[in-house]
């Protein structure tokens, strides 16, 4: 029997956006006047902090829980880190960030977990009140909104990743409220379109039955190096033109919502497995993954390989400064949360397997 296709959480890029024309309107920020891309959210937010005029030593209460990559952009603008847990829902806790607050204290770093927006009215309202700036981080989150209102639109400081979530080579943003998001903005130096020609052929070996073989050939799967992951990169460094050229043939505004319904879909035959605070799905999230909670997470991340399934092994590893015996509940969730893929290009037969494969290999 030919193995099935692979399903990947990064979607993949449909063929005929090539000849699509180009939309004429991207989804917020990518419109506003001071909006600037970059290559990663890290180098946005290493670029963002400091048109901020964040001096060395001043302090950002920071959750506990974050991928390790935004920790190390501050920290490279001489930023330093009062971390806290938060709640059961991900959501910062008043009393947890007043016994956090201190003399050189200067903002507040909120991350919209995988698209699931958090209550920024209610952090601005928090921050005005204390004089402090807020720092919105959709890195995984994109096109998420809250009442109408998109996430990010409230922040003195917004990082925002789209490549994640259109699945092209790179592509990041940073929108700073009342002035420029960044000193200068990277014009991008290359077409890029090998990077983009590669993908593509990913995609149509990944679509291929019986092709595990050629698939290691064409994608092989990468050694992940934890600490490399964390670092900044070329601070300046910006998306190439190819990237750009399908942003705005991808249709992203019609992303979200597909990817609300594949959510959706896979509720309905996995919930029980699903953590908090994401077992219900708000109407304006952007979901960049299906997350499902397993003991035996390593096990479970290769067993639903071996079934043509490639999860997001989500924030697995801790920055350095991160205290993790101070923090167990990031240091759980580090330690069993995997992530299913919900992406805009799941056909319906696509989420039964999941849901099969699932449901055989147990959480």
């Amino acid at each position: 029997m030919l193995r099935s296709t692979r399903l990947d959480w990064l979607p993949p890029m449909p063929l005929r956006a090539y000849l699509r024309p180009p939309v004429r309107e991207l989804p917020f920020p990518l419109e506003e006047p001071g909006c600037r891309h970059f290559l990663r959210p890290r180098q946005a937010l290493w670029q963002g902090a400091r048109a901020l005029g964040l001096e060395p030593g001043d302090e950002i209460l920071m959750p506990a829980y974050n991928h390790g990559s935004e920790l190390q952009a501050l920290l490279d603008n001489g930023l330093e880190p009062r971390f806290y847990e938060g709640t059961p829902a991900l959501e910062p806790s008043e009393d947890e960030l007043e016994s956090c607050t201190g003399a050189r204290t200067r903002a507040l770093y909120l991350i919209h977990h995988i698209g699931f927006p958090q209550d920024a009215p209610r952090w601005r309202r928090w921050c005005d009140e204390r004089g402090l700036l807020l720092i919105e981080d959709l890195a995984l989150g994109w096109l998420a909104e809250r009442d109408g209102l998109p996430a990010g639109s409230l922040g003195d400081l917004s990082i925002f990743g789209y490549y994640t979530m259109l699945g092209i080579p790179e592509g990041a943003a940073v929108l700073r409220r009342g002035g420029p998001s960044a000193a200068t903005a990277p014009e991008p130096a290359e077409f890029g379109w090998r990077a983009v020609a590669r993908r593509q052929a990913g995609r149509i070996v990944l679509r291929a039955p019986g092709s595990a073989a050629l698939r290691q050939r064409v994608m092989p799967e990468p050694v992940y190096d934890a600490s490399a992951d964390m670092q900044l990169g070329d601070r300046a460094s910006g998306p190439t033109k190819a990237s750009l050229f399908l942003l705005r043939r991808l249709r992203p505004g019609r992303v979200a919502g597909r990817r609300r319904e594949n959510y959706r879909t896979l509720l309905g035959g996995l919930r029980e497995l699903v953590p908090a605070p994401f077992q219900e799905l708000p109407p304006g999230a952007s979901p960049l993954i299906f997350p499902i909670r397993c003991e035996r997470k390593l096990e479970v991340l290769e067993r639903l390989g071996a079934k043509g399934i490639r999860p997001l092994d989500i924030w697995s590893a801790t920055h350095p400064r991160v205290p993790a015996a101070r923090f167990p509940g990031a240091t759980a969730r580090r330690e069993t949360v995997v992530g299913l893929p919900v992406h805009q290009e799941l056909r319906p037969r696509d989420l039964e397997r999941m849901i099969a494969a699932v449901a055989e290999v147990g959480g």
